[in-house]
């Protein structure tokens, strides 16, 4: 698998890591498909920003949290585009609820959209990959959260905590087609998603990174690249990006 010319569809690619991954694989010649729910605006700078490095770019604006938006965004990119190479699942919510505070609807809402959405997208992407038999990637992105926990975090750990499955599940599913599925879980990166920790906070959890630092959404990016071209050998796995926050 080339980046270069591939067709990839990042979810959740409006800000954070996935504009930084969508950004990234179109510098590195790929064709993207930026999906949004909301923030059309900033898919759509997005878009004009990918469109300079002479790729093409697309923006589907689609509530992941349904089967007929996961679904579209893939059919999207199948039929203006051609086909399906490359798959970031990426979308997600970062809520944290007292469990005796969390309500149903919210639980429904968190696994639809971390969980859910990503067997919907895979499961059309798949079937495309393995019509053009020319296999393909699917990375998954996950979160320490589902390994070390988080006061208030059950519901979304347990959301990240069922990409793991799925991606040993479908990695092992789908080698015989020339498609590799793994996953990335990141720690502590600069995103919107951290917004809410105060300074104090901020200064806790850096004390207990061995790298003293928060990662960067390019860093993800670039991780994820590695897992489209070179990882060829790699499927089932998932990567820890955390700073070493996992060994201290």
């Amino acid at each position: 698998m080339k980046i270069e010319g591939s067709n990839a569809v990042i979810t959740g690619s409006s800000r954070g890591i996935g504009r930084a991954v969508a950004l990234h694989l179109a510098e590195r010649g790929a064709n993207v498909v930026i999906c949004c729910r909301s923030r059309v605006e900033e898919a759509e700078e997005v878009k004009e920003l990918a469109e300079k490095a002479g790729v093409r770019a697309l923006v589907v604006q689609a509530d992941l949290g349904t089967v007929e938006g996961a679904e579209s965004v893939v059919d999207r990119c199948v039929e203006d585009l051609g086909g399906v190479d490359v798959l970031v699942n990426n979308a997600g919510l970062f809520e944290l609820y007292p469990i005796h505070e969390l309500r149903p609807e919210d639980l429904d809402r968190i696994l639809r959209v971390n969980l859910m959405s990503y067997f919907h997208t895979s499961r059309k992407a798949v079937a495309d990959m393995m019509r053009r038999g020319r296999g393909g990637c699917i990375v998954n992105i996950s979160s320490i959260v589902s390994m070390i926990g988080m006061a208030g975090g059950t519901a979304y750990a347990a959301s990240k905590g069922g990409v793991t499955g799925l991606t040993v599940c479908l990695a092992r599913e789908v080698a015989r087609y020339g498609i590799r599925v793994n996953a990335i879980a990141p720690g502590y990166i600069e995103t919107e998603m951290i917004g809410f920790m105060s300074e104090e906070y901020r200064a806790k959890v850096m004390s207990r990174i061995p790298m003293r630092r928060f990662g960067t959404g390019e860093e993800v990016a670039k991780t994820v690249a590695f897992l489209v071209e070179d990882a060829t050998y790699m499927t089932g796995q998932t990567l820890v990006l955390d700073g070493g926050i996992m060994i201290d």
